[in-house]
């Protein structure tokens, strides 16, 4: 028998309960955005270069990595490859959301994609399978994770610039210990951990063959995703 109940919604109410759920992981967004904030001031991003970042690529390993590899004039290419690599992962957390998104218009399905993070699309397929309809709990979730990042770079950026040399308080150190705190969450369990040892493996590789630059890291993300990609499992 044919329903007239809807297969997706997106209201305003969605948008504030993922705001709500999500109002922890902006906490963590935050301190994370201090965290990149100090690195770009150190790199030499002004305060509006750094919250300009922040706000239009919202990505924080990417953003990470960019200011480890960052040179004046900065290399578009080469950043650009890196931030593929590293958030090429986006394009099957996409695909995963399809299904959701599908009967939205364009737009509201793009605004929620834009909000998308790791920790806020893991929370948004949760509620999916919890029998949610409304796919405005991304956008809402994304929103406030967004706007801890944004504020958090801002304070960091502040904050280096009135530091004489970051080094000292170990600002050096941000990048590997933000990458560290993040793995657990990623961990995909022994029995898929053959990408990850490939693109260490690769990365070992291309480092010791090309030791200036960031190769390493591009290739170790882009061979480490495909055959992840290629896995059938």
């Amino acid at each position: 028998m044919k329903t007239d109940t809807p297969s997706v919604i997106f209201t305003w109410d969605g948008i504030r309960r993922g705001a709500r759920m999500c109002m922890p992981l902006a906490f963590a967004s935050f301190f994370g955005g201090v965290g990149f904030g100090i690195l770009a001031g150190d790199t030499g991003l002004g305060l509006f270069q750094a919250m300009g970042m922040s706000a239009l690529v919202f990505a924080g390993a990417s953003q990470m990595v960019a200011m480890d590899v960052w040179t004046f004039p900065p290399s578009v290419l080469g950043l650009a490859i890196a931030a593929f690599a590293i958030n090429i992962r986006h394009v099957v957390m996409g695909a995963a959301l399809r299904p959701w998104l599908r009967g939205l218009p364009i737009l509201r399905s793009h605004a929620a994609l834009l909000m998308m993070t790791d920790a806020n699309w893991a929370q948004a397929m949760a509620e999916r399978r919890k029998g949610e309809l409304d796919a405005a709990i991304l956008a809402g979730s994304g929103l406030v994770m967004w706007l801890g990042w944004v504020s958090g770079t801002g304070v960091g950026q502040a904050a280096g610039t009135a530091i004489a040399d970051p080094k000292t308080f170990g600002v050096d150190m941000i990048v590997p210990a933000f990458f560290a705190l993040t793995l657990p969450s990623l961990w995909p369990g022994v029995r898929h951990l053959h990408p990850w040892i490939v693109a260490a493996v690769v990365a070992l590789i291309v480092h010791a063959l090309l030791p200036d630059g960031t190769w390493h890291v591009v290739a170790g993300g882009l061979v480490g995703a495909a055959v992840g990609g290629l896995s059938r499992e």
